[in-house]
């Protein structure tokens, strides 16, 4: 290899090691972590969270309508592909862990009652909102974009 090839390859290996983590692997609990969230079938409060999406998913790209979001590396959440994850505030007073699906609502509900076995319906409004019978929510945001998020109110019962 010529001495330019190899300064260059050096310098590759070397800027991979020390990038941030934006291209490293996200852990092999992360979908089912989320999902259980999203699926208001788990247990658990803002702080963790937060901490567990700054850890895999690094810093928040923005903070905006009470809520952290975060860049959500494409994670798979039930056969949809994650854009990016939010988590409330803390000053919000809500408990909240959603994200932002760049896909129709009905290909984001068909893949979720196919995957994790549970329906939404429809409730009634100026739009497309469904709920299922444990408080996941979707919200049709766009034609191309969905929300879908778990809500819980801090009542001053919960941390």
């Amino acid at each position: 290899m010529s001495p330019l090839k190899q300064v260059i390859a050096s310098g590759i290996v070397v800027a991979l090691f020390y990038a941030p983590n934006a291209y490293a692997a996200l852990p092999s609990h992360f979908g089912d972590k989320v999902e259980a969230a999203l699926a208001c079938r788990s247990d658990w409060s803002t702080a963790w969270w937060r901490d567990y999406f700054r850890k895999y998913l690094d810093a928040p790209i923005r903070v905006w309508g009470e809520a952290e979001w975060f860049n959500g590396k494409n994670a798979q959440l039930a056969g949809n592909q994650a854009q990016e994850v939010f988590v409330n505030t803390p000053e919000s007073g809500a408990l909240m862990v959603g994200v932002l699906i760049n896909s129709p609502v009905d290909t984001v509900r068909k893949n979720i009652e196919s995957r994790l076995g549970f329906t939404f319906v429809e409730l009634p409004g100026p739009y497309p909102r469904y709920l299922s019978k444990f408080g996941s929510v979707l919200v049709r945001v766009s034609e191309e974009q969905t929300k879908w998020y778990c809500a819980r109110w801090n009542l001053g019962n919960r941390p």
